[in-house]
């Protein structure tokens, strides 16, 4: 059932079907738009010069099984391990391990340098004792090493390294309210999840099946049947769970939470002109998405192309959030994927798959507005991905959207062309990949070696 997006919604009184559509229509991140750094910001960005790539060449595959056989956690399976792989891929694997790394975007940096800032400032005791001095790469690796091992539910079920398992508070992590096991320097906060979200890690690895859902890890004994070699990108959608937390703030317009008290309806002006905490925490993210955020009172009774009502409650869906949300992740998804290609001299089929489709899904409409929006990244950096020969969208239920089609073509005067293409399971394809590279989007939770920052069409000014 093929709709447009913009028929998805209905046009308020005060617009008019054109204004509300390009309103959702506009290009974000703007081209050559500038990221301005605060001193504090420039301060931490000069330490990281000083930061030393790590040898790859010093990189012994004995001594990062031993770290493995260490984890404190059992694995689900150990068919994926390295200790079940056999001896002659060693040498190609320890390659792998040497190419993983965390990866963002231009903006994200941008966005971790102000956190750190705005915590320094107005965080609590137990925040500002743990970020004080903390540099950008610092918080980086917190973010990678204090991430629950697993974390689900609306409920927070959650397992830490520790062992401990059970049902979380994590809302007063990092408060004078915090208790064992939920303590700030053991575990992330709400508000570092919320950044984690936006941190990628990019890295080689051994494909052993073909990767369809259920696979469970079992090896297919015929090579010649799958891609031994890839690389995966890890992205992670947007999650809902946790009311008035995480992607909740921005994407989710409701009564309790959209109001003055929680820094709610205040322009950049107003908040450079006050200390108040909540204020300029709503700062922080209203600066990093460039739109103003809103109040309850102001839209309820209105439900224009942007905004969606969710149905049975009181909640309001911000569609054009939403989709400013997508766009990060993909946009590094896109850009990384073409670094990759670029480097290893081949062209990439892409395999994509829903983030935050699922469990996480808030309303029912998100797999369009994702659709919709890797579309229209894929054609506005179409002239920088000279390097992704094909788009492979797994898992959806549909065959088209927008300018997505299966087997349709996008094209570019100096660009060779993208191939499309939709299944709803992931599908082995042979053709030609003996020339390409194969990239999957998936989520892991591999700890990087180096970070990299992408560059998009925007320029920074330091």
């Amino acid at each position: 059932m093929l709709r447009t997006f913009k028929n998805l919604f209905t046009i308020g009184a005060g617009a008019t079907e054109e204004d509300a559509e390009a309103e959702l229509k506009q290009v974000w991140p703007k081209r050559n738009s500038v990221l301005i750094y605060t001193n504090f910001g420039k301060e931490l960005l000069l330490k990281c010069a000083d930061v030393l790539k790590p040898d790859a060449t010093q990189l012994s595959i004995e001594s990062f099984m031993e770290t493995s056989a260490n984890f404190p956690i059992k694995f689900g399976t150990d068919t994926c391990r390295v200790m079940s792989q056999p001896a002659e891929r060693y040498t190609e694997i320890t390659k792998q391990i040497a190419s993983a790394y965390p990866v963002i975007h231009e903006r994200v940096l941008h966005l971790y340098l102000a956190f750190l800032e705005y915590k320094t400032k107005y965080g609590t005791d137990i925040e500002r004792e743990l970020y004080k001095g903390m540099t950008l790469t610092a918080l980086v690796q917190r973010l990678l090493e204090k991430r629950c091992v697993s974390f689900v539910g609306p409920l927070d079920h959650y397992l830490l390294t520790s062992g401990e398992t059970g049902l979380g508070n994590f809302y007063n992590v990092g408060t004078p309210k915090e208790e064992a096991p939920f303590l700030l320097k053991d575990v992330l906060s709400y508000d570092e999840m919320k950044l984690s979200a936006f941190l990628s890690v990019s890295s080689y690895t051994e494909f052993l099946n073909d990767g369809n859902r259920r696979n469970a890890g079992i090896i297919e004994v015929d090579k010649s049947k799958i891609e031994r070699v890839g690389v995966v990108v890890g992205i992670i959608g947007a999650r809902f769970q946790a009311r008035e937390a995480m992607d909740w703030q921005d994407i989710i317009v409701s009564k309790e939470q959209n109001i003055k008290k929680h820094g709610y309806g205040y322009t950049a002006q107003e908040a450079i002109g006050t200390t108040n905490p909540a204020v300029n925490y709503r700062n922080l993210w209203t600066s990093f998405y460039e739109q103003q955020d809103l109040l309850y009172e102001n839209i309820s009774s209105q439900n224009r192309t942007r905004f969606y009502k969710i149905p049975n409650t009181m909640y309001i869906f911000d569609n054009l959030m939403m989709k400013k949300r997508y766009t990060l992740s993909f946009d590094t998804l896109l850009l990384e994927a073409n670094a990759r290609g670029a480097a290893a001299g081949k062209q990439v089929y892409l395999h994509v798959v829903g983030i935050g489709l699922g469990a996480w899904r808030a309303v029912m409409h998100q797999d369009t507005i994702f659709l919709e929006t890797f579309g229209e990244r894929l054609q506005e950096l179409l002239p920088c991905l000279g390097h992704i020969s094909v788009v492979h969208f797994s898992y959806f239920n549909m065959t088209a959207w927008a300018n997505l089609e299966d087997g349709g073509v996008l094209a570019y005067e100096s660009h060779p062309t993208v191939e499309l293409r939709y299944s709803s399971a992931i599908e082995t394809q042979r053709k030609n990949w003996k020339l390409n590279l194969k990239i999957c989007l998936w989520w892991n939770r591999m700890h990087g070696m180096v970070m990299r920052c992408l560059e998009t069409n925007s320029g920074m000014v330091l």
